[in-house]
């Protein structure tokens, strides 16, 4: 059954031949200094339903930091497991994109996105994404958000100390950076068409309305400046051959060849398509769930 419908106190909402409930509320929580809004809690509780009480269900979880969206996500039995600590996957979105973008269910929900908070929730992660608007373009202000994110998580679950990081576009800048600034926070990282000369990208985006209005604002965080400073992870790249919009061969390409001479662990897989949502030669999925795999280093 996958109808929606209604319920006296939220709705009911059928996934899978699965009944939940959604309900929203507000509260506030402050914590170690932290001040956080949680807006719009999105909570899916398992019914009054025998027959799939025992079922795996899906926790989702929307709070504001910083005055962004922030959507979380995670197996119920992985939220409940007190013995383990969990391991985190963040997701960076590309221009023009959110964090309900990757929500299954909702008005906003993009399939292309919807898929890489799936696999990671699949595969034991705790899937975390923040709406940082044109702020994905490797500010100074968005890194400050997502650092804020990683406190967050750790003060309110008992998470891996190091993060996966699966950058998309624009969001590949963040990626780079927080590898730059911050190897013992991160695992490895994953990357679909990533950003990786910023001023390749500025040459096509530059106008009035850009976050960035002058190349020598971002001279001294652009990637493809510090490539030795992304050796720390094992990375795997998914880009189109045909992509317009960020070439494989001036970001990627690069990018693996820069890095792996320096030592690096770079793996680009190079697929048919272009920059779109709609290419999903960009997922290969065994691929994805063998470099994820389940050891995590804590």
């Amino acid at each position: 059954m996958n109808d929606l419908m209604g319920c006296g106190d939220g709705s009911v909402l059928y996934i899978q031949s699965k009944c939940y409930i959604m309900k929203e509320s507000k509260l506030f929580l402050s914590v170690s200094g932290l001040t956080v809004t949680v807006f719009n809690i999105i909570l899916l509780w398992v019914l009054s339903c025998p027959s799939v009480a025992a079922q795996t269900v899906y926790l989702d979880t929307l709070v504001e930091i910083r005055g962004c969206e922030v959507y979380i996500s995670a197996q119920r039995k992985v939220m409940e497991d007190k013995d383990h600590s969990i391991p985190v996957l963040m997701a960076i979105h590309g221009n023009g994109r959110e964090a309900l973008n990757y929500f299954p269910w909702g008005e906003k929900s993009i399939p292309f996105y919807v898929y890489q908070r799936d696999i990671a929730v699949d595969n034991g992660y705790l899937f975390i994404v923040a709406s940082i608007g044109q702020e994905t373009w490797g500010t100074d202000r968005g890194l400050e958000l997502l650092k804020d994110v990683y406190k967050y998580i750790h003060e309110t679950y008992k998470a891996d100390k190091k993060w996966t990081l699966w950058g998309t576009s624009a969001g590949g800048l963040h990626m780079w950076r927080l590898i730059r600034l911050y190897p013992e926070r991160i695992a490895k990282a994953i990357g679909t068409f990533p950003v990786y000369d910023l001023a390749s990208a500025f040459e096509k985006r530059k106008s009035e309305r850009f976050v960035w209005q002058d190349s020598a604002e971002f001279a001294d965080i652009n990637p493809s400046s510090f490539p030795n400073q992304l050796t720390s992870v094992p990375i795997l790249i998914f880009h189109g051959r045909d992509d317009k919009a960020v070439s494989h061969r001036s970001h990627s390409l690069r990018l693996l060849n820069e890095v792996n001479e320096l030592g690096g662990q770079v793996e680009l897989v190079i697929v048919d398509g272009g920059h779109s949502t709609s290419n999903w030669a960009i997922y290969q999925k065994d691929k994805i769930i063998d470099f994820l795999g389940h050891s995590q280093q804590k």
